[in-house]
């Protein structure tokens, strides 16, 4: 499977738009002008019944004719204005989808099946521009005609498209004035399927910015959480290392919200969802800790003098982990593969659709459930530090998840008092930070204990340098531990409180 990134800006035209008169000035500019490629293309554009991809800012189509004939699926990328295009050839005349295409789109689809839902004729006449090697554009004069099959409607038109050729954002941006100064509009839709379609695309829950009324807040935050849910489980999907680690995220988040503000919320068989939460956020927690750990001894064996690795240490330690590794993503991917996965998102597209919130709800109230876990964290800290001995580790790490609840929570009516609540976070941040390094030290220095325990009884090896980098772990949880009180006295409660009041 073939991957593309994609960025282009369209623009709208008439038919006497003449794009050859701003060709010149972009030559006089030093830009070198291709000759005009002339292709016929002809596409299928699949979706569900309520065009749940487009609406999620994906397209799915079968093109053919052109130097670029398959399938092809758009997603939307990371940065604003780029998406992610994965293309597959046409093995044969069948207007299937591919199933490894289906399994990308699981998420979006939760059980739906796909048809086709447009027809596009495209005639494009194409010049690339570029200048000097730091890539060019293409710019594409498309003639289009689109018929929906959903309802049999038809509709023409004419663009230009400017697509970004390597890494030349000046020369695009020329090519874009130019294009304006002569009459072009930029387009309010980019993409030909959702302007003939009539959806504006865009992944649900784009966000909470903004300062929003009290009753909006939890309905935009769910729609959002949902979203980003939609968003990691592609991104996993295509194979992105930090997918497991935000997938894990946008659920705890979800959880948490479900939780904290349960006082607020209708009374659905909402706790259902909440034990499924659990049961995946397990699961992606365990191949996170399992990344996180083998990347921390990488570096910690990087660390060691060459007299302080004894014996194969490093084949011993970062082989195993590396496997672990891999081993929790593929049990990530099987659990995304099952009918209880595919479950769980039916049941959160539910709720992003109809928030289960009670009517009327007023700021008072979302500052009430923040205040709660803020007294419950408060508790829990003042315990854990409290705590010596074997247990001090487990409390420690019972007040961390505390913490990130308050955090979450706090996040979450962010929009009540946005500047505020920026403040807030940046002081928390320190605190959750240093609460995630003593959790990984933790963690390594257990492991490398019991692994120089077994390897201090193997032919050919010994202990010492598990050894080493088991005190190496102790002396960076004490001097974490020295630091905490003050963190939690600066981020943590006077912080949230002010930002509470």
């Amino acid at each position: 499977m073939e991957r593309h990134q994609e960025r282009e800006q369209t623009f709208d035209v008439d038919d006497a738009f003449c794009l050859g008169e701003l060709l010149s000035p972009l030559a006089r500019g030093g830009a070198t002008v291709g000759e005009a490629e002339v292709e016929h293309l002809r596409a299928t554009y699949y979706d569900t019944e309520d065009l749940a991809l487009l609406h999620a800012g994906i397209t799915l189509r079968r093109r053919v004719g052109g130097h670029d004939a398959g399938w092809h699926l758009k997603l939307p990328a990371d940065a604003p204005g780029e998406r992610t295009e994965l293309r597959l050839p046409l093995e044969s005349s069948s207007d299937a989808v591919p199933p490894e295409l289906v399994d990308l789109l699981t998420a979006p689809l939760r059980g739906r099946g796909l048809r086709p839902v447009l027809a596009l004729q495209t005639d494009r006449t194409a010049r690339v521009v570029r200048r000097g090697d730091s890539g060019g554009v293409e710019l594409a004069d498309d003639r289009v005609v689109a018929e929906r099959l959903i309802d049999g409607g038809v509709e023409a038109w004419r663009e230009i498209e400017v697509e970004w050729l390597g890494a030349d954002g000046e020369l695009a941006s020329s090519a874009a004035r130019l294009l304006e100064r002569a009459g072009a509009r930029p387009a309010a839709i980019g993409s030909k399927a959702a302007r003939a379609l009539g959806v504006t695309p865009g992944t649900p829950g784009s966000g909470t910015g903004g300062t929003r009324q009290p009753g909006q807040v939890l309905p935009a935050q769910l729609e959002a959480l949902f979203g980003e849910v939609i968003r990691q489980d592609l991104a996993f999907r295509q194979g992105r290392l930090e997918a497991v680690h935000d997938l894990r995220v946008a659920i705890r988040r979800l959880r948490s919200l479900l939780r904290t503000f349960k006082p607020l919320l209708e009374k659905r068989a909402l706790e259902p969802v909440v034990r499924e939460l659990a049961w995946l956020g397990g699961v992606l927690g365990t191949a996170r800790e399992r990344e996180v750990l083998a990347a921390h001894t990488e570096r910690a064996l990087d660390a060691l003098a060459p007299e302080e690795r004894l014996g194969p240490v490093r084949a011993a330690l970062a082989g195993p982990l590396a496997g672990a590794a891999a081993a929790a993503r593929d049990e990530v991917r099987a659990a995304l593969g099952t009918p209880r996965y595919a479950q769980l998102l039916v049941a959160l597209a539910e709720i992003a659709a109809r928030p289960p919130v009670r009517e009327r709800v007023r700021a008072r109230a979302l500052r009430r459930c923040v205040r709660r876990e803020l007294r419950g964290a408060i508790a829990t800290w003042q315990s854990a530090l409290r705590t010596r001995g074997p247990g001090r580790d487990a409390a420690i790490h019972e007040a961390r998840k505390a913490a990130k609840r308050v955090r979450y929570a706090a996040e979450t009516i962010a929009p009540l008092a946005p500047k505020a609540a920026a403040r807030f976070a940046a002081g928390f941040r320190s605190l959750q930070e240093v609460l995630g390094e003593r959790h990984d030290a933790v963690v390594a220095r257990a492991h490398y204990a019991r692994e120089g325990a077994r390897a201090g009884v193997r032919p050919g090896e010994n202990g010492f340098t598990y050894g080493i980098l088991a005190e190496r772990e102790r002396a960076a949880i004490a001097e974490l531990d020295a630091a905490l009180p003050r963190l939690w006295r600066r981020a943590g409660r006077r912080r949230l409180r002010r930002f509470l009041d």
